[in-house]
């Protein structure tokens, strides 16, 4: 595993090998049918605890690992804020380069750890922003309607943090455009590329979709992923700790229907999240393949705007 793991009680790991790698080094040379979508995103490690903090807050850590090719990433670690009152910090959004010192042991080459750690409780009680990517789509999900979604933004860096909570709904996402990319986004804007996987583990399987996003404008293009946490998260600790005087009137009915429905005798939750793949038509697939190609070739370093 090319990851270091995150300490906690709960804990799922799970290595995906069949998802194609960032930047399309994989792309090279490949004889896909044009009619079939080929995420360029490669994952190689997940991981997802929740815990809970002194004052019985409900607490997230998310950690993936992606594959980055020739390029190596810029070690960052920034604070979640609210974006109407600065000083009030919901969590961090971290980034940490992953060496390949033995290219035998790892064929996608370097990596990147990006790690979403939350305050889930704290979140629901703001409004955040619109809940859109940083190039102005609409989140590629489906399922999120008498949810409460909450964005948040990451400084000025364009990338953004994303939770949803409802009936059968616990997401977690975040997008993270990087500042190498703009090159794509300008050569292809507006193209979403996102195809869900499952990660299996021994607590149980959940539905990820990775993926990526361009723009034109800068901060607008980079990679993204939302993973339905729906049954990983125990609702139960965040409710428990949410207030009755949420500001958010989806956030209270949703506890008031997720109380009565917790009875010992209550079938499971099931997800009402939905993944769908999304991807732009075929000629601008490949001109995006194309130009990610030609991105990784030329190596160096990845960072934030």
């Amino acid at each position: 595993m090319r990851v270091t793991k995150p300490h906690s009680k709960t804990q799922v790991t799970s290595g995906l090998g069949s998802i194609l790698i960032l930047l399309g080094s994989t792309l090279v040379g490949c004889k896909a049918s044009p009619t079939t979508p080929v995420n360029p995103v490669h994952i190689e490690n997940v991981s997802v605890n929740t815990t809970t903090a002194a004052n019985q807050d409900a607490l997230v850590n998310f950690s993936i690992t992606l594959s980055t090719g020739n390029f190596t990433v810029a070690a960052i670690n920034l604070p979640v804020l609210d974006p109407k009152t600065p000083s009030t910090q919901y969590g961090t959004l971290s980034l940490a380069p992953v060496f390949c010192s033995t290219p035998s042991t790892c064929p996608y080459g370097n990596g990147v750890q990006i790690g979403v750690n939350l305050d889930l409780t704290a979140i629901l009680k703001t409004k955040g922003v619109a809940p859109l990517l940083p190039n102005g789509a609409a989140l590629p999900v489906g399922g999120l309607q008498n949810s409460a979604v909450i964005a948040l933004p990451v400084g000025n860096t364009g990338a953004e943090i994303y939770f949803a909570f409802g009936q059968g709904v616990a997401m977690l996402g975040t997008a993270v455009p990087f500042a190498q990319m703009n090159s794509v986004g300008q050569a292809i804007p507006g193209a979403n590329l996102f195809i869900p996987v499952t990660v299996s583990t021994p607590q149980g399987s959940f539905s990820l979709l990775p993926g990526l996003f361009t723009g034109r404008a800068t901060n607008t293009t980079g990679v993204g992923f939302f993973a339905d946490l729906s049954g990983i998260i125990p609702k139960n600790m965040i409710l428990a700790s949410l207030s009755d005087h949420t500001s958010h009137r989806a956030v209270t009915s949703t506890a008031v229907e997720l109380r009565h429905s917790n009875t010992p005798h209550a079938e499971p939750e099931k997800s009402r999240l939905v993944f769908p793949a999304t991807y732009p038509s075929t000629v601008k697939r490949n001109h995006l393949y194309q130009e990610l190609i030609n991105l990784n070739s030329r190596g160096g370093y990845l960072n934030l705007q």
